[in-house]
């Protein structure tokens, strides 16, 4: 994310030759003063025409319902193939869509994690999606500037799911919905202010920035810089920054009494920050969210929402 100085040009011979001798290993990075900061505004562009180049791993049946576990291209090397399921009725549709992003932690702190909602949601008419996450599920937080750049990344595969998620036959463009928890809300809070596919998103136990758990819950970010650092280079891709733009689609927040890692106070910030329409619910459970009243709830509002069959 970094621009070439273009006046290196007006370096005196002198201070040229010592670049030129200098030692490989002597770093050549900008100061942090001209590295991203609160100011500067972040790209989720990305080339469409990137393949996804889509590869079926196995296939089973849930009485009328088909898993499809599968993987594809990621957008950037260091990414990999993201594996996801994707879960379809039967039936010629047209079907709604949703894109499930799980969240960090135990159990099934991946895209197990709305799998049997996703077959329950396939009886009802809608073709699922189920991501794998890589950040910071894969690679830890380390420092401000790399991990802009990979909230970034992470964003542009949320992207690309939901264009996979529209290219599955007979998915009605009008209809599409998004579930994430915990990191996965959050990627879904930034997607709801920078991409208009999606009618109504579902936020489980999220936040709206991402230095309030980086810092307190890993070392590398206090060491490879400091809080205020930190938090000036995420500014600008926390997900508080784009929820507030996510109108006209619906949002609906799930939220812990209990929640040891998000207070009520960090809740309501992050729930006021938000667009209308929008509507917050409590449950006495903690962060993990796993309990019947939960994922009924939130049934009945994509039901709603996506006018799903009964």
């Amino acid at each position: 994310m970094l621009c070439r100085d273009k006046r290196i040009g007006a370096i005196p011979n002198l201070l040229m030759i010592v670049f030129v001798l200098a030692p490989a290993s002597v770093s050549m990075a900008m100061p942090y003063s001209q590295k991203p900061t609160a100011t500067t505004k972040p790209s989720f562009d990305y080339k469409k025409s990137f393949p996804l180049d889509l590869k079926e791993e196995s296939a089973k049946q849930n009485g009328s319902v088909v898993i499809r576990d599968v993987n594809y291209a990621g957008y950037t090397t260091e990414r990999g193939r993201i594996k996801a399921y994707i879960v379809t009725p039967a039936g010629k549709g047209p079907f709604a869509g949703v894109l499930f992003f799980h969240w960090l932690g135990e159990p099934n702190g991946d895209r197990d994690e709305f799998l049997n909602e996703a077959i329950e949601l396939a009886k009802r008419g809608t073709v699922s999606l189920l991501i794998q996450g890589y950040f910071p599920w894969s690679v830890e937080p380390t420092d401000a500037e790399t991990d802009r750049q990979r909230v970034i990344d992470e964003t542009i595969e949320v992207r690309r799911a939901l264009d996979l998620l529209l290219q599955q036959p007979h998915v009605d463009r009008k209809r599409i919905g998004y579930v994430g928890h915990d990191y996965g809300a959050m990627y879904g809070a930034i997607l709801s202010g920078i991409d208009k596919r999606v009618k109504t998103f579902v936020f489980v136990a999220g936040m709206g920035n991402f230095g309030d758990w980086s810092l307190k819950y890993w070392k590398g970010p206090l060491r490879n810089g400091g809080a205020e650092k930190y938090r000036d280079v995420m500014r600008t891709v926390d997900p508080e920054s784009y929820i507030s733009r996510a109108a006209p689609a619906t949002l609906l927040f799930q939220f812990s009494n209990a929640d040891k890692y998000i207070s009520r106070t960090t809740a309501n910030a992050f729930y006021e920050t938000a667009s209308e329409p929008k509507e917050i619910r409590w449950y006495d459970t903690h962060h993990a969210m796993n309990i019947d009243v939960v994922r009924n709830d939130r049934t009945d509002w994509l039901a709603s929402q996506l006018r799903l069959t009964k």
